[in-house]
């Protein structure tokens, strides 16, 4: 039987704890990716394993400058041919690239978008590059390869005011959405110079 991890699942208690943590103004500059083609995925929900309940300590909460908050849900370690990081693949940093899996949880808990539905792959970019919203690229920052986080983004740090709707104002995610991710750092990895 395939193993089951608990830790996908935007548990009530989660939610309630970053919903009460969730005071960061928006106002800082938008990071955006194409995300448009994405509203033909909206029943993605459905797809998304449901998990167990994961219990949240609120002092493990832990805030990036720009205001993503997160808890870290499985730790993650350098590898074995870089156990110090000096050769770039154990952090992200300005340029290298992180390749992540991920699930976005609209303010109800319904997925938006993943990449672990049925033939998804892992989601590859370029830090710095602008090619995913700020909050994301954030949170990856603090991560290591086999990292797994739970975040909330602020929507200053995700779409903002706009969202991302079509010209007749249907939505996948409203206007001034805090998204709720899960995020696993799968691997980073350093661009040749």
């Amino acid at each position: 039987s395939p193993e089951r991890r608990p830790h996908r699942a935007m548990t009530p208690a989660f939610c309630v704890l970053l919903g009460s943590l969730s005071s960061v103004a928006p106002g800082q500059p938008l990071a955006r990716r194409p995300f448009m083609g994405a509203m033909a995925t909206a029943f993605v929900g459905a797809a998304a394993p449901v998990r167990a309940a994961v219990q949240v300590d609120p002092s493990q909460v832990k805030v990036t400058s720009s205001g993503v908050k997160y808890v870290v849900v499985k730790e993650g370690k350098c590898p074995t041919a870089d156990p110090t990081g000096l050769a770039g693949s154990c952090y992200p940093q300005e340029g290298s690239v992180a390749i992540i899996d991920y699930t976005g949880f609209l303010p109800s808990g319904e997925v938006f978008d993943t990449t672990e539905k049925k033939g998804g792959k892992p989601l590859a970019f370029k830090i710095g590059a602008n090619q995913v919203i700020k909050g994301i690229e954030d949170v990856c920052l603090q991560l290591k390869p086999g990292e797994e986080v739970q975040a909330l983004i602020p929507a200053g740090l995700a779409y903002g005011k706009k969202g991302v709707c079509t010209e007749n104002g249907e939505c996948l995610i409203p206007p001034d959405s805090n998204l709720k991710y899960y995020i696993k750092m799968k691997k980073v990895a350093v661009m040749p110079s």
